[in-house]
């Protein structure tokens, strides 16, 4: 994998029979997050030592999950295995686990485990609703590899389940590529789809070879990495000035050519329902689209694939901005030798089998542990997502107030308003406006 991570990936060991002292772990109750708690470490089962009354199904492990049908595929494969344990599941977005638990768990009412975006992991382990998953750390790191491994990591502890993982990526009409050029292979360089709008394009018909987002940030951030410029994760100094983004800006204004549209005007209604009807050569969207795609394709007679994203001819690989779910053990879990033991689970085939069947989402493991996972080494489209995914870069801190400048620094370069280094100039002053950092 070539994913740029900020976080640190050193690694503890798993050893022989130990007893562990965490802080931060006494949940579900309503002592303090730092009162401790003792687990003990099996060395021959590989596991910690399950509480007595959730072995015996008296009380419940509770989980908080975003889809409820991929926890109840969940629970139906870790009851296989441990079909005494009852699960409490009960339905929480990921966007608001983390706030949630850090007023549920101290009031005694929080989950034992629960998901969230990488994202949000930082600031759950300030406030000790996430806790470190301890001697199944190499296991772990072993499943979803040291990149997913690291970003989840901090002072050489894991304290998350690396679970999904999404990322933008090129989509293309096979059957009219096929038509086209003679060839349904897709492009893979910027200046081979310029080559084929040179004669496809045609504003007065709105017919355009490729369309995406093209005023965010987060979609020209592939075309940005391609020319060398990556956000550095530090939010108190971006990137923004760097003499890198100013050629990559340059070039990426210059693509207005081949999508001769405001960023305004740039919706996803304009880019989806044009790959829809079959006459658009390529879009660049995220795993959300396949299930449109595909019925489109069923209907209007196409097919298409997914690949990586396009680089600029002699540049780098394009990076995305990827996203990752994870899994959490709550740092106020009242059973937390039970509560690791099903996040561990997490990263096993079965716990990625169910949520591949269930929602779709890929899961966040090597490629070599993917093709465990049935269907998901056949799925085409899902493995043109992974392949983008595993060239990502996972940027933790990228908050809203860097979103808002970024999104009108890539917009005014591409609507003509200002060029590269005006527009830098505009998004270091904003951006220091914005949050009295600086750059």
């Amino acid at each position: 994998m070539t994913i740029r991570s900020t976080a640190a990936t050193a690694r503890t060991t798993v050893g022989a029979a130990i007893v562990l002292s965490l802080a931060a772990t006494a949940g579900c109750s309503s002592a303090p997050p730092d009162e401790e708690a003792t687990l003990t470490w099996d060395a021959e089962a590989r596991a910690y030592e399950i509480e007595p009354d959730v072995a015996s199904g008296e009380a419940p492990l509770k989980v908080w999950v975003e889809y409820p049908e991929y926890g109840e595929a969940l629970v139906e494969a870790f009851t296989a295995v441990h079909p005494d344990i009852r699960i409490e599941l009960t339905t929480v977005s990921k966007v608001d686990a983390v706030a949630k638990m850090e007023l549920d768990g101290e009031a005694g009412t929080g989950a034992d485990v629960y998901f969230t975006n990488f994202t949000d992991l930082p600031g759950a382990i300030d406030s000790g609703v996430a806790a470190p998953l301890g001697e199944y750390d190499s296991e772990i790191t072993q499943r979803v590899g040291e990149t997913f491994a690291g970003v989840v990591s901090r002072d050489g502890d894991l304290y998350g389940v690396p679970v999904s993982t999404e990322s933008i990526a090129l989509f293309y009409n096979k059957t009219l590529l096929e038509q086209l050029t003679g060839s349904s292979e897709p492009a893979q360089t910027w200046e081979q789809i310029r080559e084929l709008a040179a004669s496809y394009n045609d504003p007065r018909t709105n017919r355009w070879t490729v369309r995406w987002l093209s005023g965010e940030l987060y979609y020209a951030y592939p075309v940005l990495t391609s020319l060398g410029w990556h956000l550095t994760g530090d939010p108190a100094a971006p990137g923004l000035d760097d003499p890198a983004l100013t050629t990559a800006l340059a070039y990426y204004g210059g693509l207005r050519d081949l999508w001769q549209v405001n960023a305004a005007d740039a919706t996803w209604d304009s880019i989806e329902m044009e790959f829809a009807k079959g006459e658009t050569p390529y879009v660049i969207t995220g795993p959300w689209s396949i299930g449109d795609f595909t019925a489109a394709g069923e209907s209007e007679g196409f097919e298409f694939g997914v690949t990586t994203l396009p680089a600029v001819e002699g540049g780098e690989e394009p990076a995305t901005l990827a996203g990752l779910g994870v899994g959490v053990v709550s740092g106020y879990s009242a059973h937390p030798g039970a509560a690791r033991v099903f996040a561990a689970f997490l990263a096993s085939d079965e716990a990625a089998a169910a949520l591949y069947e269930t929602t779709g989402g890929i899961p966040a493991l090597t490629s070599e542990n993917t093709e465990a996972i049935p269907g998901l080494a056949d799925d085409e489209h899902a493995g043109g997502i992974l392949a983008q995914a595993e060239r990502s870069d996972l940027v933790s801190d990228v908050g809203d107030k860097l979103w808002t400048v970024g999104n009108t620094l890539v917009s005014s370069v591409w609507d003509g308003v200002l060029d590269a280094p005006a527009a830098q100039r505009q998004a270091v002053s904003g951006y220091a406006d914005l949050t009295g950092l600086g750059e």
